[in-house]
């Protein structure tokens, strides 16, 4: 068995409420591994029909990403985790400092950072012939001010120990539809070297 030494370590996950989700299953991957874990989530409401969400495709992750933590919190205390969750906005300079105020106040440290919190338009507008001021404002908060945002954060709060992990995609090469974040993400995989603290 391999020992990552994550054991009582503190990793803070961003875009968590999808039971399906990468945030959650890393999550589980650090629960696993005894790390404790804060979760932070911001319910996305966007219009799904209720018909398909059995189904795979955009109305089930429209539904999983609207809704709360609850389904992953519940995962996590069956596996016995020492968990936070907190409802939050990190594109939000005031709610980023709250977010760390919370995790120290409650662990007394962060030593893990997953940036995985993302949004972008699914609706169509995000195309060159459609794209709207307002989608991309609401894809770059999120994608790029909120990441930069919780680790300026993480690097102000961190201890002797720090990782910092950021998860993106591919969508600069394949999301044709979704010029904003595949901007966006294009930049991210170039601009951000491979570094951890």
């Amino acid at each position: 068995m391999v020992n990552y030494g994550l054991k009582d370590k503190v990793a803070l996950i961003t875009g968590a409420n999808n039971p399906q989700g990468i945030g959650a299953t890393t999550a589980f991957a650090f629960a696993r591994e005894g790390a404790k874990v804060v979760l932070v989530y911001k319910r996305i409401p966007r219009p799904f029909d209720e018909t398909k969400t059995s189904r795979n495709g955009t109305d089930r992750y429209f539904q999983a990403n609207a809704g709360n933590a609850d389904i992953v919190e519940g995962k996590l205390k069956a596996m016995h985790a020492d968990i936070l969750v907190l409802e939050s906005d990190i594109s939000d300079e005031d709610a980023v400092n709250d977010i760390y105020s919370k995790a120290l106040e409650r662990f007394g440290r962060v030593d893990v950072l997953v940036n995985n919190a993302a949004d972008g338009d699914m609706d169509g507008l995000d195309t060159i012939e459609k794209i709207t001021r307002k989608v991309i404002d609401d894809t770059f908060s999120v994608n790029v001010r909120g990441s930069i945002l919780m680790t300026r954060a993480f690097i102000n709060h961190r201890g002797d120990y720090g990782r910092i992990i950021n998860i993106s995609t591919d969508a600069s090469q394949v999301f044709a539809g979704q010029i904003t974040y595949g901007s966006e993400q294009g930049h991210a995989r170039s601009a951000h070297p491979q570094h951890s603290p």
